[in-house]
Parts: structure tokens; sequence; C-alpha cells
């Protein structure tokens, strides 16, 4: 008889808590029990599961109590002194946050590429970290290519929707897209310019010369394929859309090959779908990758300032594929792998 699990979800007011919980109801996950939590200002809220209004619970001291599974999706200060409790207690925690990412003894999973690194969860703490949503992105594009041609120097340049910010970020571009047309004064709070009809080069606060989600993108990418001396740039901007992130990726290989052998070989990588006939208007774009559990690929081209290079384009639903199913793969190879 299937075992059943009891899982909980910490973060269910925000995108990715949201989101995650839509997949849940899927039923791809054995479960017995789903128990949802958040801040003291959002319990109470009932959430629609499987027919059922579920009531989102606070974040008690024992919250963890007879929990196989927890999934984080809150700020990462959040992530970092609730998930370790329940981990000590025996559940396994699998966190969107950036708390635990680079950690050393920690795994970075991407579900498609390295679900052999979960069984070091049972020596870390039962903590594993799902990366960010670009770093998905370029990991499930990138391994293919590796594996068969070597890579020899990737740059990527991420454009950001506004939920990247989270719930906040959400609404303060959709309030000074409203006030805009209205001739309405508004805020800029959740980012450092204006997001509305706006772009900036600026995703998280600056490190030195680079902003630390670029740093992420490159440390990420190299800990997920495992490739620590992979030469790798990452630049970040925000652009006035409100969701998904788009990826300009411009490589160079180890070994040569025609545009048709690279397009077969990225497009064998599971989790990524090729979207490459320009002429017919077929290539992929923000709005296309929206509620799409794959990695959208198009554009593809020989890069001419190399004999080994490559362009495209990436697109990834940065609340689906690049957080919340993510995180609920990895809960299905957990159980693939009879560690549950």
């Amino acid at each position: 008889m299937k075992r059943l699990y009891k899982a909980g979800v910490v973060g269910t007011s925000g995108l990715v808590g949201n989101e995650l919980v839509q997949l849940l109801t899927r039923g791809d996950l054995p479960l017995q029990e789903l128990r949802l939590f958040d801040s003291m200002d959002q319990a109470g809220e009932q959430i629609d599961y499987q027919g059922e209004s579920l009531q989102v619970k606070p974040v008690s001291a024992d919250y963890y109590r007879e929990l196989d599974l927890i999934f984080f999706t809150a700020h990462p200060m959040v992530s970092r002194d609730l998930a370790e409790a329940a981990a000590q207690a025996g559940a396994i925690v699998i966190d969107a946050s950036r708390s635990f990412r680079l950690q050393k003894d920690v795994p970075l999973v991407v579900a498609e590429i390295n679900s052999g690194e979960l069984r070091k969860s049972k020596e870390a703490g039962l903590i594993i970290a799902s990366p960010g949503p670009a770093a998905i992105g370029l990991s499930l594009a990138l391994r293919p290519l590796e594996r068969e041609l070597g890579l020899k120097r990737v740059l990527a340049v991420a454009l950001y929707g506004s939920t990247s910010g989270g719930r906040l970020g959400f609404e303060e571009h959709q309030s000074q897209t409203v006030a805009i047309f209205n001739n309405q004064e508004f805020e800029v709070d959740q980012f450092p310019r204006q997001t509305a009809f706006n772009i900036f080069p600026q995703v998280g606060e600056f490190v030195g010369e680079s902003t630390q989600e670029e740093l992420d993108i490159e440390q990420e990418v190299k800990k997920v394929l495992s490739l620590p001396k992979l030469k790798i740039s990452a630049s970040c901007a925000q652009v006035p859309v409100f969701a998904g992130i788009s990826v300009f990726v411009c490589l160079e290989t180890r070994k040569s090959c025609e545009l048709s052998s690279f397009r077969e070989i990225i497009g064998s990588q599971p989790g990524l779908k090729i979207m490459d006939e320009p002429g017919q208007g077929i290539y992929p774009d923000i709005l296309t990758s929206l509620k799409v559990d794959q990695v959208l690929v198009g554009r593809l081209k020989p890069d001419p300032l190399s004999t080994s290079g490559f362009q495209f384009w990436l697109n990834i639903d940065n609340l689906r594929k690049g957080s919340a199913l993510n995180m609920l793969q990895i809960a299905q190879k957990l159980v693939e792998q009879e560690l549950l």
C-alpha cells in the first residue's frame, strides 16, 4: 500500500506559496494531510485545496510536529530561523529562499538535473534548497550543452518582472501603473526605482560592482552543474512586466557543431521545450511561459563573434517552474528514492 505523507507550507500568503498550493491540488504528491502556515497577520485566511477550505495557521513553536515534509516559501530570514528547527526535529525541508542555497553541505537541486544530491539531505540536517528561477532556467539549458560539447564561457542577461519582488512588489507595480494613467502621485518603496514603464539595471542589493542576484545566479549555476570553474557572467535588469523572467544567453562551447545539432542537444533536456521557428512567429516570450511547466527556449543562432559560439533566449515562469514546481518535483524525487 502506497504511503501517504503529512506536509506543510510556510508562507502561503506569498505568490510562490500560493502557486505551490495550487500545484499540490493536482494530487501529484501522495499526501494524507496538508497544513498551511503564515504570520499572525495572515493566520485565519481560508485557502481552497482539493475541494476543501484549509485555514492558514500561525507559525507556533512546534508547528512542525508530525510533519514529514515542509515547503518554505517565506522570506529568507524566516526560513533561516524556522527551517533549521524543523529539520532538527526530523522533517525534511525544501526551501525556496536564498538562505541555504550556497551553504556547502546543503543540496541545491534542480529536479531534472541533480536529484542524486538528495541523499545528502540526510547528512545536512534534512534541508534541501531550490535555486533561484533564473539559475533553474540556465541550468536546464546549459546541462546538455556541457555534457555533449563542453562550455568555455557563458554570458547571461536576465530581465525580471515585478513578481520577483513578491506580492508587495507586484502590487506596487500595479498601483504605479494605475497612478500614471490617472496622473496621480505614487510611491516607490519595494524596488530601488519606479517599475512601471521603466527599466533599470538593478535586481537585489549592490555587492561591489555586481548585484546580489547576479552573484547568486553565477554561483548557483556552478553548484547545480558541479562546475566550480565555469566561466559565467550574469547581468540583471528590472523590466516593466508583471511576471516571468526572460534571459538572453551568449555562450561558447569547447567543441564546434552545426546549429541543427546544437538545437537537438539543448532540446534533449527534460524540463525544457524548444520554440524556434522565428520565421513562422514561433519563439518564446514572457506571456507564453506563464503557467507552463517547462523552460521555453528559442531564437537560437550562431554567435558571429565566435566559431563555436551560440545565442538564444529562454523564458521561465518565476513562480511556477522557477520556484513552486521545482519544489514539488524535488518532493516527488524524495518519494521515488524512498528518502521521505
